[in-house]
């Protein structure tokens, strides 16, 4: 396995951009240019087949896959580096990839230097831009195995439209907690006023299907709710032809439908239907 670092990307880009208008043979790369931005064409070569960017046709010659050209179709350094990392982390699954399960400072700490020079160099170690978010939900999908990324991205608006929330109510940008860790137990560490700026932790739960919906809290989100000195919930309806509706409700309310240990039985999560706050539900504009 040949490991991912910014040089043999952008020289594997390079090779891509000159197969768009020259017809290259392995022997012409391999041989003929040598090197490729600084970099043997030999293992260039073999970096862009490991990742599905280049085929070798039967008479030698180098065909540039969906792959390698949706790489070319960015154009631009960061996006084909991002596309590059989601390309190498789905088809190697390096053993960094596993954090991605939990958030981006879990693969930051982990993962290799030369991965994580390319993370900077492709503009996701910090931030919350859109293509910066989509990215690690991507790794996130890819860690978990794709099995909840339409779950993800539903969240994710929630969150969003709780980010938006607090900074109107507060005058301040709160901090977008879960996109770096979600083990924290809340999503969004915003404050309780605009003038009391003591910490407020919100878990954010979202559904499509309004009143009809549901949520799940784990054991350790309410050990977070419970402990910490302010904390709400913050359920939003993302109903298809409505506006989006909130309700707000602290952990005491919550608290009712949480259930207790009891002899040597221990819970572990709790799904409560969003109808439960059905009172609380406004639209917000």
């Amino acid at each position: 396995m040949i490991e991912l670092t910014p040089g043999l990307a952008q020289a594997a880009f390079d090779m891509l951009g000159t197969m768009g208008y020259q017809a290259l043979g392995v022997s012409d790369v391999v041989q003929g240019l040598r090197r490729i931005g600084g970099m043997p064409a030999k293992q260039v070569l073999e970096f862009s087949q490991q990742l599905n960017w280049v085929a070798i046709a039967e008479d030698g010659r180098l065909e540039t896959t969906a792959a390698g050209r949706q790489i070319l179709e960015l154009a631009v350094y960061g996006p084909m580096l991002r596309c590059a990392l989601l390309d190498y982390a789905e088809i190697i699954s390096p053993p960094w990839l596993q954090n991605a399960a939990y958030g981006r400072s879990r693969v930051l700490n982990f993962a290799p230097r030369n991965v994580l020079q390319v993370m900077v160099e492709a503009e996701v170690t910090e931030g919350v831009a859109d293509e910066v978010v989509a990215f690690w939900d991507k790794m996130a999908a890819l860690a978990r195995g794709r099995r909840d990324s339409r779950l993800t991205d539903i969240g994710r608006r929630g969150e969003r439209l709780t980010i938006i929330y607090e900074e109107a109510r507060t005058g301040r940008r709160p901090r977008w907690v879960a996109i770096d860790s979600n083990e924290d137990g809340y999503d969004v560490l915003s404050v309780c006023t605009d003038v009391d700026l003591s910490p407020l932790g919100i878990e954010v739960k979202t559904s499509t299907r309004g009143l009809d919906g549901s949520f799940f809290v784990t054991r350790g989100e309410w050990e977070v709710a419970i402990g910490m000195e302010a904390h709400l919930f913050h359920f939003w309806d993302l109903s298809v032809g409505s506006l989006p509706r909130l309700a707000v409700v602290p952990s005491y309310e919550v608290a009712t439908h949480v259930p207790h240990d009891q002899g040597q039985g221990l819970w572990t999560d709790v799904e409560v239907p969003f109808n439960a706050f059905a009172q609380r539900f406004v639209a917000v504009h």
